[in-house]
């Protein structure tokens, strides 16, 4: 299969995720669009510095570091020509020669179709904060599949790991399915559970659940190569949820929960 990537410059967990995937596909990821800049609404930074005030000093600090901490080391990475370990998706696209392009606020522009049309792209695979429309929806020959860090259909949305852990789950995990015009809607093909141990953070979920991603992702390829859609199963109730409200975040604390 001709595989396309629409994926977020998130460095803390995409690089890796991106670079394990690109190892187990050789020869059939064929392009990628690389987005780089979200609208307001769906920018996670952006609610973040809105609403400082919901994060203790502490963690507010650890995120401050680990931002500066992997932009420096994307820099030192690519000084010193490094293989082993990714800071930035840019720099894996770069290392494993996939033709890519940037993509600001709109996937859907004509130009960027036209681009990934050139391509004939069986399947895009989506893991971005951007909204596909219907003409890029029928782009590929056969789907497009998008990664979620959730039991869907429970926690379709924004910030899946934070409101399963706010509303006192057991478990979080990564589900990868077919995509409509409906967010995260689809075929549930594949899809895994994460515990949610003891002293966890939100970060820890979400590397976890990262970590684990392109098996999952790898998982629901093999049954599109074979044109099997058999929905996995599933036994989590529907739900969807927008940035977290001031009442989630009481609620998260009281749960002891911490970002980072």
């Amino acid at each position: 299969m001709r595989i396309f990537l629409i994926v977020d410059e998130i460095r803390i967990y995409h690089p890796e995720f991106v670079a394990r995937f690109l190892r187990a596909t050789p020869d059939q990821v064929v392009g990628a669009a690389l987005i780089t800049k979200v609208p307001k609404k769906n920018n996670i930074e952006t609610y973040i510095r809105n609403h400082w005030y919901y994060l203790q000093p502490g963690e507010i600090g650890k995120l401050a570091v680990q931002r500066a901490a992997a932009a420096v080391m994307d820099k030192v990475r690519s000084l010193k020509n490094k293989k082993d370990r990714f800071y930035s998706v840019r720099s894996v696209l770069e290392h494993y020669n996939i033709d890519f392009f940037e993509v600001q606020n709109n996937i859907n522009k004509p130009e960027y179709l036209d681009r990934m049309r050139a391509k004939a792209v069986d399947v895009i695979v989506s893991s971005n904060s951007l909204i596909f429309k219907k003409e890029l929806l029928g782009l590929p020959s056969i789907c497009c599949v998008n990664r979620h860090s959730a039991l869907l259909p429970s926690y379709g949305g924004l910030w899946p790991v934070f409101q399963a852990f706010r509303s006192g789950e057991k478990y979080v995990g990564v589900t990868v399915h077919t995509m409509e015009t409906k967010i995260d809607k689809g075929i549930v093909l594949a899809q895994t559970r994460i515990c949610i141990e003891p002293g966890n953070t939100i970060a820890d979920l979400y590397k976890k659940c990262f970590r684990v991603s392109s098996e999952v992702l790898l998982e629901a390829l093999e049954k599109v190569s074979r044109n099997d859609f058999t929905p996995h199963p599933t036994d989590t109730q529907p739900s969807y949820f927008s940035f977290p409200t001031k009442e989630h975040w009481l609620e998260f604390r009281k749960r002891n929960g911490r970002f980072i």
